[in-house]
């Protein structure tokens, strides 16, 4: 989604974090601090979705808003961060809120 489309708090956000306009958001990942790595899904099986551990954060699951984010990180551990994630010029960038 483009920052366009969002309220004047996205602008302001993209401001403070130094990225510019044209960064697309995409929504909450959860990072693992221990690991380095991000959380990513598999619905191969619905009723039990798989996680597993992955380096690029492109690769990780996002949650349409904070509260899902903060929901998951809470099931799985405190060595989890909430990071926003953006799509600027075809590279994904993270960033911890």
């Amino acid at each position: 989604m483009s920052s366009d489309s969002h309220h004047r708090w996205m602008s302001d956000f993209l401001e403070e974090m130094g990225l510019p306009a044209r960064a697309e958001f995409q929504g909450y990942v959860l990072f693992n601090l221990e690991q380095n790595t991000f959380i990513a899904t598999s619905k191969r099986n619905p009723q039990t979705p798989h996680q597993q551990q992955v380096k690029p954060c492109a690769w990780a699951h996002c949650y349409p808003d904070i509260m899902h984010a903060s929901d998951a990180a809470s099931g799985l551990g405190s060595e989890y961060e909430i990071r926003a994630l953006f799509r600027l010029d075809g590279r994904h960038l993270s960033c911890s809120v």
